[in-house]
């Protein structure tokens, strides 16, 4: 009976609280739904994912040149001087003196046979006037022997040959002390030596140029560059004249004293439209090309060996190896990898 009254309560109280917890259940939803939604409120908010733009980039840009067709002529430039080919020094020789008179001097022109200079010789000039009468007394000796015996004629003909041979060592003293233009021609150097000086032998006191042969000479870097019978090209009083290389110093021997030298030849050279010594422009061309691709040189880049550019093709740069010939004022030949008309970009 205990036992049962015990059971009987248990499940009494169990409706009880049921009962209580179906009516409470509303309410506890309630406070469920709120603190989830409060403890919502309080979480971090993620940004917001930005989509990306829907318009197309910025087109490039790119500066460019056409491949055009043309000429090129591998040039070089170089100066040289105008000298005279043939020429003559002019001394007394082995004589000694004192300077009597310099009649010419530098710059100016001289004709064959003309006074040049002439030492002091009174004395060889009296001693000449003195064997002259000599010579005059011996004829007149020789004269009067006409009609005379044979020995006597003879006598008077050998004091006159003895007499004429002394006149012709007096002249030709005199004439040692004078010297002469052995060529007519252009003086390009006189001694400094003046009236009084001493001048010893063999000094030289004069040097001719002969102004009807003409060359031009080349004696720098340029010289080894020219080839013995091309042409080089210059202009003179703007006239244009064309000389033939007739020595180089790839023929020079190695022993010679001017074998970096260069020698032109040109027959149109006129005396009277250049002076000796003048500086000349040279032009010459070592190989030229006709109707060929021509590139800027900047524009061609180098790596490992390759040589290529950059060209556009639909409306993107790509590379292009190419293939050189000759290079002239900043330009160069390109044999293949270009067609007329393509477009290299330059930026």
């Amino acid at each position: 009976m205990i036992y049962t009254r015990k059971l009987i309560y248990i499940c009494t109280e169990r409706q009880t609280v049921m009962r209580g917890l179906k009516r409470n259940i509303p309410l506890l939803l309630g406070s469920i739904l709120i603190f989830s939604l409060a403890g919502c409120f309080f979480l971090p908010q993620e940004d917001e994912i930005l989509q990306p733009p829907l318009r197309a980039p910025d087109r490039v840009e790119y500066r460019t040149v056409e491949v055009t067709r043309g000429d090129l002529h591998d040039e070089i430039r170089g100066f040289g001087t105008v000298e005279g080919r043939s020429g003559a020094t002019v001394s007394f020789g082995d004589i000694s003196g004192r300077i009597k008179q310099l009649y010419f001097a530098s710059g100016q022109n001289v004709e064959e046979g003309d006074l040049l200079a002439e030492l002091f010789n009174e004395d060889l000039l009296e001693a000449l006037y003195r064997q002259e009468i000599y010579t005059r007394l011996a004829e007149i000796e020789f004269e009067k022997t006409r009609n005379a015996a044979a020995l006597d004629r003879e006598a008077a003909q050998l004091r006159l040959d003895l007499s004429r041979l002394d006149l012709e060592k007096a002249r030709a003293a005199v004439e040692n002390t004078r010297v002469y233009a052995p060529i007519s021609g252009f003086i390009v150097y006189t001694t400094n030596r003046r009236v009084n000086d001493f001048i010893e032998p063999f000094s030289t006191l004069y040097t001719i140029i002969n102004l009807d042969d003409l060359y031009i000479r080349v004696s720098d870097d340029f010289a080894s560059k020219l080839l013995i019978g091309t042409e080089v090209r210059f202009t003179v009083n703007d006239t244009t004249h064309y000389g033939r290389i007739i020595q180089a110093p790839a023929y020079n021997p190695g022993t010679a004293g001017d074998r970096n030298v260069s020698v032109i030849d040109c027959d149109t050279l006129d005396p009277r439209d250049i002076h000796l010594g003048a500086s000349i422009l040279l032009h010459y061309s070592r190989e030229s090309v006709t109707d060929v691709i021509i590139v800027q040189r900047s524009l061609i880049r180098f790596e490992a060996g390759r040589s290529y550019v950059f060209l556009l093709e639909n409306g993107f740069p790509v590379e292009r190896d190419i293939i050189m010939g000759i290079t002239a004022n900043a330009q160069t030949e390109v044999i293949e990898g270009l067609y007329e008309g393509e477009l290299i970009i330059i930026n």
